[in-house]
């Protein structure tokens, strides 16, 4: 393997007819013929190209151009043709990389009156995650250069102006996503996104809500990134402080009872009875507002709290702007569960955070049902993408919907019958 990349490297030549046809074309202001399986930015054995095409099943042809760039502010996307859905198809990464993380931090609410003013939709008082949008300026600035999106659709001798436009990602990507699809809909009115586990500190309410008609999201059960915003987790860290502050036994014996209820479920397949929970609760906490106020901690909360102010106030009320996870949003419910001994194993193994024999329904939620943090087992490895895409497959095939991977060769003759029928 190493020896067949090593010889391919060296038969390549330093600028591929993609990016001739680019140079040459952009002079004149018309359109080039794409040439397909162009990528930047892997390394010189092509391991994340070939990673892509054998986890998607795409044919060489299908690949039109990839970016696996991933700096800060860069998130790697790609550019396909799927024949069966007669689409192309623009997908971003979500968070991977250490400068993902540095991006997903960037909570701060950003300004989107430039953004909108720029590519034409209305963002008059509108905010935006500030990391998503420089990954957006970034994504944007790329497929201009390189004018992919109207050679393959828009232009005169358009490879396939019969397909539809789809935009796609998972988490970060997602909300990327997002963001493109307000900026190219001026350009591409049929076009759709789909926002796989978009963050939920995303997009001010008007934007998230006004994007219904082409966005959709999905979210799996608890995951925790739809509902990550700074009110969430400062609203989770209050109610921890509060807990901490009302127990009444050991701490140990806290961990004893949350370890012996997880082996319950996992195991024996014990269904939580409110009522003996709440006489549990009862058992290990003061009641609200009742607790002893006179302890070390409480002095320390009190103080923690006033720091905690003081800052608010001084870094005023930009932070404060409520953001939210975009479009119709699909949740899928966490609604039975199958009782087979592997499941149960599996449950052992990774402490109950598999949700290995869980059934999910989806049911239609709205933007703000995502304001508070689900605190479960699971509530961070729902939010891995082959968990969320394993359940809308499932969801899909339940409807009669063909999930197979790539285009078969009927696919791509459809395709192309249509697009000679379209010329001629």
């Amino acid at each position: 393997l190493m020896y067949d990349r090593l010889a391919e490297c060296c038969r390549r030549k330093p600028k591929s007819k993609f990016f001739n046809d680019l140079d040459a074309n952009q002079e004149h202001g018309s359109c080039f013929n794409v040439s397909h399986g162009n990528t930047t930015g892997d390394n010189f054995l092509h391991v994340h190209r070939n990673a892509l095409m054998a986890h998607s099943g795409l044919d060489e042809a299908d690949l039109i151009y990839a970016n696996f760039n991933n700096k800060y502010n860069q998130m790697p996307y790609c550019i396909v043709v799927d024949h069966k859905w007669q689409s192309v198809v623009v997908s971003i990464r979500g968070t991977l990389s250490l400068e993902d993380c540095l991006v997903d931090v960037l909570v701060d609410p950003e300004s989107l009156e430039d953004l909108g003013n720029q590519y034409g939709f209305d963002a008059q008082g509108e905010y935006c995650h500030s990391g998503v949008l420089a990954c957006v300026r970034s994504i944007m600035h790329d497929m201009e250069r390189h004018n992919i999106l109207d050679s393959l659709l828009k232009c005169v001798g358009a490879e396939y102006p019969h397909y539809k436009l789809r935009l796609t990602g998972h988490s970060l990507g997602a909300g990327c996503a997002t963001l493109l699809g307000y900026i190219l809909k001026q350009k591409f009115p049929d076009l759709r996104v789909v926002a796989i586990s978009p963050p939920g500190g995303f997009l001010t309410h008007r934007l998230a809500t006004e994007c219904k008609s082409f966005v959709t999201s999905f979210v799996l059960d608890s995951d925790l990134v739809p509902r990550l915003s700074v009110a969430t987790m400062e609203h989770l860290r209050n109610e921890i402080l509060d807990l901490i502050g009302r127990i009444k036994i050991p701490k140990m014996q806290v961990a004893k009872t949350f370890v012996i209820h997880g082996l319950r479920k996992g195991v024996a397949k014990e269904s939580d009875d409110p009522d003996s929970l709440a006489i549990e609760n009862s058992e290990m906490l003061h009641p609200k507002d009742t607790a002893q106020l006179q302890t070390d901690f409480h002095r320390q909360l009190e103080k923690f709290q006033a720091i905690q102010s003081e800052r608010r106030q001084r870094r005023g009320n930009t932070r404060d702007i409520a953001l939210y996870p975009p479009g119709k949003i699909v949740h899928l419910v966490k609604t039975g569960e199958r009782s087979t001994c592997r499941d149960s194993i599996s449950k052992i193994v990774t402490c109950c955070t598999s949700n290995s024999g869980y059934e999910y329904t989806p049911v239609w939620a709205d933007n703000k049902d995502f304001n508070e943090i689900v605190v479960s087992p699971t509530m961070a490895f729902d939010h891995f993408p082959n968990r969320v895409c394993l359940e809308i497959e499932r969801v899909a095939a339940s409807f009669g919907i063909d999930t197979s991977l790539g285009s078969t060769e009927s696919d791509r003759y459809q395709g192309e019958s249509l697009r000679e029928h379209r010329l001629f």
